[in-house]
């Protein structure tokens, strides 16, 4: 019943650069999990048909659903995730105006920002990204959304490789460019002109290629809930792989900014969440990790509905950091099962 893919899908639409860089995203997987989706449901019928991610994430899955004509349900615990759904999976006319991103520059530059975020940011960096925040959060929806997440993506670009958690950042805070790599030091030195009102606007273009016509929801709350409560006709999966790490030390920071400091508690089971999916048609799971293999992943979604496709497909993530047995040993399952 399983396979291994020879070589993972890869393809960037533009509407890509509008995601904030994410942990985990699966916009590469996206061309093939929409290809074993048409081995099934032809892609003339997708249009009646909704889609339902409970884990959206960095927002590639649903985005790429709502660009295929599916009627989109975009969920997550995560503000940071949410946001991104509210801005450009459930928005498909609003976009930024020059006049929205130069409001940006106008906020209040409270003293507590300036001291708030000094083991990682400058003064100057962690004023504009206080300010920044508290002029979209005066503004009604969509645009307060859209504007947190210029603001997010602008941020997580002050860091190498997006990752704040990751990197020897505050050395760069306090100009102690004698403890950070050799290779890092120009990312930085690039970073504190990166908060530009042009800079900040070719952000917001690439924000505005993300907005197009479509349909699409934006829910917030437990994954498990959302399946067994939301009727859809193709549910998508992608939790927490057991064994690893989650993104919340990674991301702490922008959860902070945003708000969104509550401990969010353990995730729904796979076998929870495959009994609350029980109603819904089709599946399609994405899943990994060190403590399974394909075989066993199989096994256990033939215990709540009929396989009808398991693949490996080889997927890294963070190439340039991680070992090379990683890089050459990862996979990405992809199970495809009816009810």
């Amino acid at each position: 019943m399983f396979e291994s893919a020879d070589r993972p899908v890869s393809r960037h639409p533009k509407f890509f650069d509008a995601l904030p860089p994410y942990l985990g995203g699966k916009r590469r997987l996206c061309p093939l999990i929409f290809a074993l989706v048409a081995e099934q449901i032809p892609r003339r019928n997708w249009s009646q048909l909704s889609w339902l991610d409970p884990f959206s994430g960095g927002g590639s899955v649903s985005l790429y659903a709502k660009a295929h004509g599916f009627r989109v349900i975009a969920s997550d615990l995560s503000e940071r995730a949410v946001l991104v759904s509210r801005a450009l999976v459930e928005n498909s006319q609003v976009r930024l105006r020059r006049s929205d991103i130069l409001s940006l520059f106008r906020g209040d530059r409270a003293e507590r920002a300036a001291t708030h975020l000094s083991d990682v940011l400058s003064v100057d960096q962690a004023r504009w990204i206080y300010g920044a925040l508290a002029v979209a959060a005066e503004r009604p929806e969509p645009v307060r959304s859209l504007l947190q997440l210029v603001v997010m993506k602008a941020t997580l670009r002050l860091f190498p490789m997006s990752l704040p958690a990751a990197t020897d950042a505050r050395a760069a805070a306090h100009g102690d460019f004698d403890h950070i790599s050799p290779r890092r030091v120009g990312h930085y030195l690039r970073a504190r002109k990166s908060l530009s009102p042009e800079a900040i606007w070719r952000i917001a273009e690439q924000v505005n290629d993300g907005i197009f016509g479509g349909r699409g929801t934006a829910l917030q709350g437990d994954a498990r809930e959302l399946v067994a409560r939301e009727p859809a006709d193709v549910l998508y999966l992608d939790p927490p792989y057991a064994g690893t790490s989650k993104y919340d030390n990674e991301y702490a920071m922008i959860d902070e900014l945003l708000g969104d400091t509550g401990p969010p508690g353990p995730p729904p089971t796979l076998d929870e969440l495959l009994d609350a999916a029980v109603e819904i048609p089709l599946l399609v799971l994405s899943y990994g990790g060190p403590t399974i293999s394909l075989a066993e992943l199989e096994a256990l979604v033939a215990r709540h509905r009929p396989v009808l496709r398991a693949l490996a497909v080889p997927y890294s993530h963070l190439r340039s950091i991680a070992s090379d047995r990683k890089n050459r040993e990862n996979r990405e399952y992809l199970i495809i099962a009816s009810r």
